[in-house]
C-alpha cells in the first residue's frame, strides 16, 4: 500500500506498524548491543551522543524488526514515531518524503543504501541530518547494507554526517536462533511452531529469515482459512512437499 508508515498516539492511518516486531521478541543473538542502546531510547534522556544511530549488516539480520519494535515503543510511551522504507522511495521526485520529518520524536530510515547515491536524496537526507541536529530532541535511526565507510554516498558532507553516528555491525543468527525467532513470531500471530517443525521449514526451503517469515506468514493464513495447527503433515500438505 503507501510506502510510508506513521504511528503517532493513535492517529488512524493507512499503513500500520506490524503487531509482531517489537523489543520482547527479537532474537538477540550477537546483536544485544544494538538491542539494549535502541530498548533505552524510548525512556531515556535525550543525550547528543545518541542522537544518530546506524545498523548495518547483511539482510534477514533483524534491521528492520528492530527499527519497526523501536517506532512501536516511542509510541507506547506516548512519543511520535515516523518509519520511511527507503526501497520504496528510491526515485528523485520521493524526497519530498522527508520534509517536516525532524518534528518527530524519533525518524526510521530503512535501507538508506538504496538511495545515498542519488544526489537528490544525499542532499535532502544531509539537510535533514542538519534539522535533526538543530533541533537537539529527536533520533534519527538509519539501517544499511554496508557500513558508511563502504556506501556509494553521493556527497561527501552527509559521510561526515553518518560517521557521527552510533553504529553497529548486526549479525546474522545461528540456525537454532532462526528457529527461535519463527517460534517468536508465530506465537504473536497466536501460532504454536515446535521446535522440530521450524527445522524441517529452515532445512527444507532456506536459512533466510526474509523467505522464511514470508513463508510463515503464508502459512498463519492457510492455518486461519482451515482451522488447522501447525503440524508436519500440515506444513508438507500447505507448501506441497
Amino acid at each position: 500500500m503507501a510506502a510510508l508508515m506513521l504511528h503517532e498516539q493513535q492517529l488512524p492511518l493507512p499503513v500500520q506498524l506490524p503487531d509482531h516486531a517489537q523489543f520482547s521478541n527479537f532474537v538477540l543473538g550477537d546483536n544485544a548491543q544494538a538491542h539494549a542502546h535502541l530498548a533505552r531510547l524510548p525512556e531515556a534522556t535525550w543525550q547528543p551522543q545518541d542522537q544518530f544511530t546506524l545498523l548495518f549488516g547483511g539482510s534477514g539480520r533483524g534491521k528492520t524488526h528492530l527499527l519497526c519494535a523501536l517506532c512501536e515503543a516511542f509510541a507506547d510511551a506516548g512519543r511520535s514515531s515516523i518509519y520511511l522504507p527507503l526501497s520504496e522511495l528510491a526515485n528523485p521526485q520521493a524526497v519530498a518524503a522527508l520534509n517536516g520529518i525532524e518534528s518527530y520524536d524519533v525518524i526510521a530510515l530503512d535501507d538508506i543504501h538504496a538511495v545515498i547515491a542519488i544526489p537528490e536524496w544525499a542532499n535532502a537526507l544531509f539537510a535533514l541530518f542538519n534539522r535533526v541536529t538543530d533541533k537537539r530532541d529527536s533520533y534519527l535511526v538509519c539501517t544499511s547494507l554496508q557500513s558508511t565507510a563502504r556506501l556509494p554516498i553521493a556527497l561527501p558532507d552527509l559521510r561526515s554526517r553518518l560517521q557521527l553516528a552510533v553504529s553497529f555491525h548486526l549479525k546474522t543468527l545461528s540456525d537454532s536462533e532462526k528457529v527461535q525467532a519463527m517460534q517468536q513470531h508465530a506465537k504473536a500471530r497466536g501460532l504454536e511452531l515446535a521446535a522440530d517443525v521450524g527445522e524441517y521449514m529452515m532445512h527444507r526451503l532456506s536459512r533466510d529469515m526474509h523467505q522464511l517469515m514470508s513463508v510463515l506468514d503464508e502459512l498463519d493464513k492457510a492455518s486461519m482459512a482451515r482451522q488447522r495447527r501447525l503440524t508436519l503433515p500440515f506444513i508438507k500438505q500447505v507448501l506441497e512437499f
